[in-house]
């Protein structure tokens, strides 16, 4: 008969303990795996509505620098949106109350959806600019402004020509 300390190798008792141990870390490894798309998604997407919502609003503040005096007062964003020839980016298209999808860059076939409003408060008017990534969603004006990101600039007549 043989002594216990002259046997080598692993039991199967320490064997299945050992695959054990290695799944679990391994499953909980994979797990994270569709965590990390959610996220990088989610990242892209807060990137998408902010590139265009800094479109939006740059232009819009620019284009309200050539307003003069006498158009100031009733301002509306058919006076102060660049001309569709002269528009880079002639798919988007401010339209006050609208939750309509565009392509956004021109030609990524990425989309995004927005509602614009442009509010007179006495000197000044208020811009507020609502944007969600993806061609979907609610087509309810208020449920939209709950989910979507939200994006807000003054604009203040500078008294040039």
């Amino acid at each position: 008969m043989r002594r216990a300390k002259d046997q080598l190798g692993f039991s199967l008792v320490e064997v299945s303990l050992a695959i054990f141990i290695v799944s679990f870390g391994l499953l909980t490894l994979f797990s994270l795996f569709p965590k990390g798309l959610r996220q990088a998604e989610a990242g892209h997407a807060d990137t998408q509505t902010a590139l265009f919502s800094d479109y939006v609003l740059s232009t819009v503040r620019a284009e309200a620098m050539g307003v003069d005096s006498e158009s100031w007062d009733d301002l509306e964003f058919r006076d102060i949106w660049p001309a569709p020839e002269t528009d880079p980016n002639p798919s988007v298209r401010p339209d006050l109350g609208s939750l309509e999808a565009v392509e956004f860059p021109e030609g990524s076939e990425l989309y995004v959806r927005y509602f614009l409003e442009l509010n007179p408060r006495g000197d000044h008017y208020a811009v507020a600019l609502w944007v969600q990534a993806g061609q979907y969603g609610s087509s309810d004006e208020n449920t939209f402004k709950r989910s979507a990101d939200a994006y807000y600039t003054e604009l203040f007549y500078s008294g040039m020509p």
